[in-house]
């Protein structure tokens, strides 16, 4: 399998913004909204990952004690996560108890929201962007390319290994 991966070019903010069409997605019809919602996370990925590392420094240099707080917490939960076949769901229930016992709960409430802020803002605007005549033909075009961008790894994960995906997708079908 081929490792190399390619960067999308950077969309211009008149692009991405305020030439913008947006308009409600067809939640009665999963397979468009999805399929609008994978075109725009292809189409904009440079664009949404910088605007997703804005946000979490701009977090990180707010308050840097509690965001680097959270951090290490989160780390250790995560890591009492990926041990859970040895030693069951109890040692990150334990660090999670003590998180909020100790009162670092704030901090870890804080990285989260560090992390789920800017990824609900790429949910929304990749459900609300409508795409026009010229973004279908640039996508058109950049699906040509033989080496694939980050994105398009991820999706592809994603849609292989995620049942949520691909019941989204069976639905609209139906």
């Amino acid at each position: 399998m081929d490792t190399r991966v390619e960067i999308a070019p950077f969309r211009t903010v008149s692009d991405f913004l305020t030439d913008a069409q947006f308009s409600s997605p067809a939640v009665n019809d999963s397979s468009r909204w999805y399929n609008r919602i994978k075109q725009n996370l292809l189409y904009y990925q440079t664009n949404y990952f910088i605007i997703f590392i804005i946000i979490v420094i701009i977090y990180s240099a707010l308050n840097p004690q509690r965001y680097l707080g959270g951090l290490f917490i989160v780390t250790v939960i995560n890591i009492a996560l990926s041990q859970r076949s040895k030693f069951g769901l109890l040692p990150a229930g334990g660090l999670t108890l003590a998180a909020g016992l100790t009162g670092q709960a704030h901090a870890v409430f804080y990285v989260v929201a560090s992390l789920l802020i800017p990824l609900l803002m790429t949910l929304l605007h990749s459900s609300v962007r409508s795409r026009n005549v010229k973004n279908k033909l640039n996508s058109a075009a950049e699906q040509l390319r033989v080496v694939p961008t980050p994105m398009s790894r991820l999706l592809e994960i994603l849609e292989n290994k995620s049942t949520v995906m691909r019941s989204l997708a069976s639905i609209g079908e139906k």
